[in-house]
């Protein structure tokens, strides 16, 4: 994503109906100990337009690839915008600068604590068996892109009181080099569509 530029991602449920927005804004590029990263902010809003919650994160770029936060994978939850805590390096997915069809890439994890109403809670959210599936030309509303499709595996828990609350699931998504990722899709164990995300609008 360029410096500056802002990103709409249309948030649609199970059976392809929208049901909100994310907008992502990418601030400044800085050289950061020979890599250069950018930050990003983050606002989901449902369909009504109420505002359900807020969040950053950032992008790195260096001559091996890029890696962008984890938080930008997670289910789209009011939990992933609040106060986060990364441990070390485990909160970026990576992409290689080369990707070809049947290649494997890194697994990343992501926790966070947060607590409510003086209740406490934790989320981690772990990706994993990632695969380049294949390329594929992505075209919606705000242009097109010449992407690879990449699968996973992901592991969503939320403990909360001592009881852990797991949900797995699967997802796909697309990824345009030198861009970043401008589709997604999850389905659960059996395969039913849980949601997408899919870029509706950017402003450069």
């Amino acid at each position: 994503m360029l410096p500056h530029s802002e990103v709409e991602m249309t948030i649609q449920d199970g059976s392809g109906a929208p049901i909100g927005k994310q907008v992502i804004k990418v601030g400044e590029v800085k050289n950061e100990g020979g890599e250069m990263v950018s930050s990003f902010t983050s606002a989901f809003t449902a369909k009504d337009g109420k505002t359900l919650g807020q969040g950053q994160g950032k992008f790195k770029c260096s001559g091996s690839g890029i890696a962008v936060d984890v938080k930008m994978m997670m289910p789209n939850n009011p939990m992933a915008s609040q106060e986060a805590s990364l441990k070390g390096s485990e909160g970026f997915l990576v992409y290689p600068s080369s990707l070809s069809a049947g290649q494997s890439l890194p697994d990343a994890s992501f926790t966070m604590n947060t607590e409510t109403s003086g209740m406490k809670m934790s989320l981690t959210y772990k990706v994993k068996d990632r695969k380049v599936a294949g390329r594929e030309k992505i075209t919606t509303d705000a242009g097109s892109w010449d992407c690879y499709r990449i699968t996973f595996k992901a592991d969503f828990t939320i403990t909360m009181m001592g009881k852990e609350m797991p949900m797995d699931f699967t997802g796909t998504e697309w990824f345009s080099p030198g861009f970043g990722v401008v589709k997604t899709e999850s389905a659960d164990k059996s395969g039913k569509k849980l949601g997408s995300t899919l870029i509706t609008k950017l402003v450069k």
